[in-house]
């Protein structure tokens, strides 16, 4: 039997921190929340969790942004909370307007204008919050991030997909430079393969199949394929290296001369 809820946060990865400090307010004001990085246990289906939780819970708060305007699971879970009759409030954190597709359900939906500075919105959305749940309004809201803490998610999102983004390109960059000067075009290819976890983490940056990315077991196979891609790369790197320098060498000698190069090149092959 799933364990039931106030209000069920629809956002987009991409505001995982305002979605943090939404959760954070409304719990520490006593409603109680489904948040995908808190409620979604290991292993299990995303799409069944998420039409559990929003059958699970009283009313939905959508974060409005350009980006859950974008996000396909944003629009599947506003048109199940619109099938499931559940009163929805769109906090908007942006000042984006709603598409054809999710105006059709917000448009007779409240809003919450919050896109100038969101958290000075967090009292107004506890007071709506609790006036739609049925719960006591005459307690002062408390809006306190003292305590407060990020997911694991919006930390690792902003401390190392940052940092992994500016430090990546360095090794399959290096493999596509080698591949050029040295006219080894195997090279340039491994470049383009050791890509990959490049590719991944823009994937999870730009918020494509983002959602596919909070999965437990993807997040493993993402780890396994990033490191074992970085390993092969150093491990690459250092076997070509002086295959790299003897060919730049011979290429500079040689003053571009195809003739004089690979006479010198068959002699180096040769020799080794």
């Amino acid at each position: 039997m799933n364990e039931k809820h106030d209000v069920f946060i629809s956002y987009s990865t991409a505001n995982q921190d305002i979605a943090d400090k939404i959760h954070y307010t409304l719990e520490e004001n006593g409603l109680s929340c489904w948040i995908a990085t808190k409620n979604i246990p290991s292993g299990r289906l995303y799409i069944d969790e998420i039409g559990a939780g929003i059958k699970s819970a009283k009313m939905v708060v959508l974060i409005y942004s350009s980006f859950s305007q974008a996000s396909k699971y944003v629009k599947n879970e506003i048109h199940m909370a619109y099938k499931y009759n559940k009163p929805i409030i769109s906090f908007n954190i942006d000042g984006s307007e709603p598409s054809d597709h999710m105006g059709y359900y917000l448009k007779v939906m409240q809003w919450l204008a919050a896109y100038t500075n969101p958290e000075n919105y967090l009292e107004k959305l506890v007071f709506d919050v609790r006036e739609i749940c049925n719960e006591e309004n005459d307690v002062p809201v408390v809006v306190d991030f003292t305590n407060f803490e990020e997911s694991d998610f919006s930390k690792h999102k902003r401390d190392w997909i940052s940092l992994a983004l500016l430090c990546l390109p360095i090794y399959w960059t290096s493999f596509i430079y080698m591949g050029i000067t040295a006219n080894k075009k195997k090279w340039v290819l491994m470049g383009l393969l050791y890509m990959i976890p490049t590719v991944m983490l823009l994937m999870i940056y730009f918020q494509i199949l983002d959602y596919l990315f909070l999965l437990y077991p993807m997040f493993i196979l993402f780890a396994v394929i990033f490191v074992l891609f970085w390993i092969l790369a150093i491990i690459h790197g250092l076997l070509i290296r002086n295959e790299f320098l003897t060919l730049k060498a011979l290429l500079r000698f040689s003053s571009m001369d195809d003739e004089l190069f690979n006479y010198l090149f068959e002699g180096y092959i040769n020799a080794k």
